[in-house]
């Protein structure tokens, strides 16, 4: 409390304390440390929900989900690989059943569009490149089309173009997360991108539709 109190005095930099710490401290049965933990990986986590689903609340649901499975689980943990993937394993596992159990089905998605999305489709179809990248930045119906052609997909094959296009992680990695083998996902990958050529050639058709 001394080190806190003169740190503040003299203007000194707290330098936070590493995540092995943190752990130790937790599995100690310092309340703290873990919250310090929290905070520290909560954006981060929260990032993955929000790529997997559009709705907010639930994706802070599923990250505050996630760090209680991180707590009860944090015994075993191993240091071999970092924190930070440990918990993006625990979270991405959470989304993947999430989607299981909501799954619809594809015809149900790419009906009743808006007048927003409506128009946006017509954006998709006759603006340049250039144009639509200025459009999507601030307009939601282009994000909520992004979501709807991923709510498209089977629960895997969305995982998969997350994990690997999103998150940015190898095949090998997400082979670890998801418990499959590495063919499994280079096949589950190849058949996501082909599933949503199709999803995007239906919105397309039921964009024309909502013209005439």
């Amino acid at each position: 409390m001394l080190g806190l109190a003169a740190s503040r005095k003299f203007g000194w930099r707290v330098l936070p304390r590493p995540d092995d710490e943190l752990i130790a401290g937790a599995l100690g049965g310092e309340q703290a440390a873990f919250s310090e933990l929290t905070a520290r990986y909560r954006p981060r986590i929260e990032r993955i929900c929000q790529r997997f689903f559009s709705d907010p609340e639930l994706a802070r649901d599923i990250a505050q989900e996630c760090f209680i499975r991180a707590y009860t689980a944090l015994s075993t943990y191993r240091r071999e690989m970092p924190f930070a993937g440990w918990l993006r394993a625990i979270v991405t596992n959470l989304c993947y059943d999430e989607l299981r159990r909501r799954r619809r089905r594809p015809e149900e998605l790419v009906s009743d569009f808006s007048a927003p999305e409506a128009q946006w489709m017509r954006l998709v179809e006759e603006a340049t490149p250039e144009e639509i990248v200025a459009e999507a930045e601030g307009r939601r119906e282009a994000h909520d089309l992004a979501h709807r052609l991923l709510d498209s997909l089977r629960p895997e094959d969305r995982a998969v173009l997350i994990m690997k296009d999103s998150e940015g992680m190898q095949v090998s990695e997400i082979a670890d997360t998801m418990g499959w083998s590495q063919a499994k996902v280079k096949i589950r990958a190849f058949r996501a991108r082909q599933a949503l050529r199709k999803s995007v050639q239906r919105m397309q058709f039921a964009g024309h539709e909502c013209k005439v």
